[in-house]
């Protein structure tokens, strides 16, 4: 029962961290790239997504 404890709190901040980690990058990219960063992380950018925005939900 410790050593479980144990294990899962070693997940959690192995989890933290890895997100912290994440969050440094996007923030190294934007800087490194302004607004161009965007490209690395979003796969329609250039679209319509903006325009068809709600079209899709049920409503």
């Amino acid at each position: 029962m410790v050593q479980e404890k144990q294990s899962n709190r070693q997940q959690r901040l192995h989890n933290f961290l890895q997100a912290v980690e994440a969050a440094q990058k996007v923030q190294d990219d934007i800087i490194k790239y302004g607004l161009e960063a965007a490209h690395l992380y979003c796969d329609d950018v250039d679209g319509d997504w903006l325009e068809t925005w709600g079209e899709d939900e049920d409503g």
